[in-house]
């Protein structure tokens, strides 16, 4: 028995032994065969670039005022460096119930309602092509169970409550469109509020790969100030991006969409910022390091004058306002109006004002609200209205005509209150007439001015021709573009290769209508402006530009700066433009406009127009400039159904007030 005993104990210390020699073996082998490699493994690391996105240049006045910047905001980010890959769907469920339960707007653009059962959104048409055929991998016939059955299977939502598979749905699938990666962080919601971000950052233990940053947002002083020509700026969509990403574009950019934002989008854009993550090989982070600070973008400085343009607008709505409390017929039905100043000394922008308007600040919140009103606020009629002129028409006939030599300042015309050239067998019907069928007797060329005669410009205008009328009309301005630097309509000038278009024939009585600004021309209130500018330099016609310069973020750089551009110059041939613009002096001292620019210390020269409009309406427009003697700005508005174009006179009269008011408090407050 005790043999047997003896036997058992020397096996199992053998076993012991080899155990014991095994780990030992094994133990020589891990620290001194491969030690050096799992030395080597234990020490590896993983090393991420994450974009630091730059700042979006200012957009200021001629005098630094801010019109367009920046505002630092919150947003909750998903941070893929950071996030356990297995917690992905947990944590954005999380983190999405919080955010909703604080009242704040989750990032996602899935379309499909977010209540069961679940439907498509229609109006986001091509989002929804894309989630069909793209996203989903589906037909493009398919039903929202089917799409909604691919997404659940693409990100795993199988674990999650089906009462909440929609809301995480939505929140993957847009990570997966704005490009979601180690590199690209993805903001589940922007701009929160700072208790949102507080509870966010006290839950951060448990929150793990989900972060507070501090981001910036466009922001505007006043948001009524220039919004039309300031424009808009947006995220990126997936059609723009193709393009972008060659620029160094991420999908989560913002990208300027309209105005200034996107005319000048190279130089407001800054430079983004790369900021490297080193992690372990358990996922560790371990080491953070800036390789590139972000460098904002430059300023871009305008030549507007932010006073004189809240004035401005003011003015405008203000003499909306007075035509709308006119008696029916002459103003009453006005529906909006555009006003522009200019400086006559280079054509740069002092002041341009739409009524009505909208706020920049409230443009995505209140968008809906804006596009529906019939007022159309969004419309930006400065730039983008096309109008007919009118009697402002006929200075431009009369310096063609001056110019020619078919006329000098003291030719005369007869009017009888109609136009006799033609016989009424040859006319075919009765003949054209002067406004009310008032016969002006015999006047010269600064009597036609003032009194606006219609039979007087319908025989220059039969005298030159249309192609003289058309050339000169152009060098003033007339429907080309003046050189803004946003999207400008271009405008028309009646013609016989448009008629003709039409369907129609072109014969002498296009002509004479022309002549009188009416038929099918029609121009923007820009081009009035300029076109008063023009005649105001004697024929130098300025390219109308807004911008003034653009500097550095920190104003160490002056990178461009606006020249003085002439595009055109037309001689002074025989005095022209100094004998049109006597008749010009004349219609404001002693015409109709009289009644408003002869309280002016300072003499003015304009002209008005009352446009005939379908529905037996008549648009009002009107240009000037002064003082005479030196002169230092243009105006020109135009009212939609504003009656008659004397009535214009009081916003001309009270933008002159506004301009020289701001002046003598500061001499260089225009530049």
């Amino acid at each position: 028995m005790k043999k047997i005993l003896d036997s058992r104990l020397n096996i199992l210390v053998i076993v012991i032994i080899g155990i014991f020699t095994a780990f030992t073996l094994k133990l020589v082998q891990y620290q001194i065969i491969d030690g050096e490699e799992y030395y080597s493994k234990s020490n590896s690391s993983t090393r991420i670039n994450q974009t630091v996105t730059a700042a979006r240049g200012d957009i200021v006045d001629i005098n630094g005022v801010p019109l367009a910047g920046n505002q630092v905001v919150f947003d909750v980010t998903i941070n893929k460096a950071y996030m356990p890959s297995d917690k992905l769907n947990e944590r954005i469920l999380d983190t999405a119930k919080i955010l909703l339960a604080q009242g704040e707007k989750l990032n996602d653009i899935l379309p499909m309602e977010t209540e069961y059962p679940y439907s498509f959104i229609d109006e986001k048409k091509t989002e929804l092509t894309r989630l069909r055929e793209d996203v989903a991998g589906v037909a493009i016939y398919a039903s929202e169970q089917d799409v909604m059955a691919k997404l659940v299977a693409r990100y795993k939502l199988e674990n999650i409550p089906q009462e909440y598979q929609r809301l995480v749905a939505g929140i993957r699938y847009t990570m997966e469109r704005e490009g979601y990666s180690a590199s690209y962080p993805f903001d589940i919601a922007k701009d929160v509020s700072i208790h949102t971000a507080t509870i966010i950052k006290e839950l951060s233990s448990e929150l793990t790969g989900i972060e507070i940053t501090e981001s910036s947002k466009r922001y505007y002083a006043d948001g009524t100030v220039l919004p039309h020509i300031l424009g808009t700026v947006g995220p990126i969509y997936a059609e723009e991006y193709r393009q972008l990403k060659s620029q160094g574009y991420g999908l989560n950019d913002i990208l300027g969409k309209s105005g200034l934002e996107r005319a000048y989008e190279r130089y407001l854009k800054g430079k983004d910022g790369v900021v490297q993550i080193e992690k372990n090989m358990y996922g560790e982070v371990t080491d953070l390091e800036i390789v590139q600070r972000p460098q904002p973008g430059n300023n871009v400085k305008l030549t507007i004058n932010a006073e004189l343009q809240k004035r401005s607008n003011e003015i405008l709505k203000a003499q909306v306002e007075m035509l709308q409390s006119r008696q029916a017929g002459w103003g009453k039905e006005c529906t909006g109006a555009a006003m522009v100043v200019l400086s006559v000394k280079d054509g740069s922008v002092l002041a341009v004002s739409n009524y009505p308007s909208y706020d920049l600040n409230l443009y995505n919140s209140n968008y809906e609200e804006y596009f529906a009103d019939a007022d159309t606020p969004l419309f930006n009629r400065s730039v983008q209205g096309l109008y007919r002129p009118g009697s402002v028409f006929k200075v431009n006939v009369a310096i063609a005509a001056l110019q020619a030599g078919i006329i000098d300042e003291n030719f005369t015309y007869t009017c009888r209150g109609y136009y006799d050239y033609y016989t009424v067998e040859q006319w075919g019907g009765p003949l054209p007439s002067c406004a009310s069928g008032v016969a002006h007797g015999t006047i010269n060329v600064k009597q036609a001015i003032k009194v606006s005669c219609n039979c007087f410009f319908y025989d220059l205008g039969r005298r030159l021709g249309i192609d003289v009328v058309n050339e000169s009309a152009h060098n003033m301005g007339l429907g080309v573009l003046t050189g803004l630097e946003v999207t400008e309509a271009r405008g028309r000038l009646s013609n016989p290769e448009f008629t003709e278009s039409l369907g129609g024939r072109w014969q002498a009585g296009n002509v004479i209508q022309a002549s009188i600004g009416q038929l099918d021309t029609v121009i923007t209130a820009v081009q009035l402006a300029t076109y008063a500018n023009t005649v105001a330099n004697k024929g130098v016609r300025y390219a109308t530009h807004i911008v003034d310069s653009i500097e550095s973020y920190d104003g160490s750089q002056v990178i461009y700066e606006a020249p003085a551009t002439v595009l055109s110059q037309t001689p002074n041939t025989n005095n022209a433009f100094d004998i049109a613009e006597k008749g010009m002096i004349m219609a404001s001292e002693e015409g109709s406009a009289k009644m408003y620019l002869d309280e002016l210390p300072y003499t003015i020269a304009s002209k008005t127009g009352t446009a005939q409009v379908p529905g037996n309406l008549y648009n009002a427009t009107m240009m000037a400039y002064g003082p005479v003697d030196n002169p230092e700005i243009a105006i020109a508005i135009i009212a939609e159904k504003g009656g008659n174009g004397y009535n214009l006179a009081l916003g001309v009269k009270d933008v002159f007030n506004a301009y020289y008011e701001i002046k003598s408090q500061d001499p260089n407050a225009f530049g």
